[in-house]
């Protein structure tokens, strides 16, 4: 079995426009998606991020604070799973339910193990 990030990006604010009911069938939705895949062992992790955050980089001798993404997307939350393959991990992520709203976008990564890390 192999492991794999899936970082979910959306715009600033994607439940902002939702309404109470809409957030908490959100909320219940990928609860459950979520709980299914732990109880198969098929998740290792999963969180939502805060808003807020800073993006650094190395330039020039130094670290600087920026530049920052010209979109509005970001990074919400990640997803740690375990499946045998790319194409099992894509299967898996084709069923989370954030997809029916139209508003996340979820990035699959391989994680790449090296011998001497963790």
């Amino acid at each position: 079995m192999k492991e794999f990030m899936l970082f979910i990006r959306s715009e600033e604010k994607p439940k902002a426009d939702l309404s109470p009911e809409q957030l908490q069938q959100h909320i219940e939705k990928v609860g459950s998606y979520i709980k299914r895949l732990t109880e198969e062992g098929k998740m290792k992790s999963a969180q939502p991020l805060e808003m807020e955050g800073r993006i650094l980089s190395y330039k020039d001798g130094k670290i600087i604070d920026g530049p920052y993404n010209e979109t509005k997307e970001i990074i919400s939350g990640y997803y740690h799973l375990i499946a045998k393959d790319l194409d099992e991990a894509i299967e898996i992520t084709k069923a989370d339910p954030r997809f029916v709203e139209g508003i996340w976008r979820i990035e699959v990564r391989p994680i790449k193990k090296v011998d001497g890390i963790n």
